[in-house]
């Protein structure tokens, strides 16, 4: 299952030479959504901020499929791969609202790390709870 993580609207400082948006603002509609993606594993805010728990992003693969404008709106989907002890995978699916055409995917890799050794250690039990409900086939 999928579930929307991010919605928006392209502007125009986002456009690049050649008239379509630059990687930067994909990239960027990607981030959005990964920090709705944390809160919806339940890795939210202030559990992150109180230091029980910490991430870090070790990967990133992003496909670009169509061109987005200015005032073209958009949206993310995002659904689970795959859940290790210690390992979340997530693949991200923007679209253009309109169309419903993929402009791009991003496939996240995110390691779960304990703050004080800063060494991988097993996600709280709340995330394969959630998890197993995000889970969706790679494509």
């Amino acid at each position: 299952m999928m579930i929307e993580t991010a919605r928006g609207t392209v502007h125009e400082w986002q456009r690049d030479h050649m008239g379509h948006i630059n990687v930067r603002a994909y990239l960027e509609f990607f981030d959005h959504a990964a920090w709705q993606t944390y809160a919806a594993l339940g890795l939210t805010a202030s559990l992150l901020r109180s230091g029980a728990v910490n991430l870090a992003a070790v990967q990133q693969n992003v496909s670009y499929k169509k061109e987005l404008y200015p005032g073209d709106t958009i949206a993310v989907r995002t659904g689970v791969l795959e859940l290790r002890e210690k390992v979340v995978r997530f693949r991200h699916e923007l679209y253009n609202t309109e169309t419903n055409e993929v402009a791009s995917t991003c496939e996240f890799t995110v390691v779960c790390l304990d703050a004080k050794t800063r060494k991988s250690c097993p996600f709280p039990p709340i995330v394969a709870e959630r998890a197993s409900s995000l889970m969706t086939e790679e494509k």
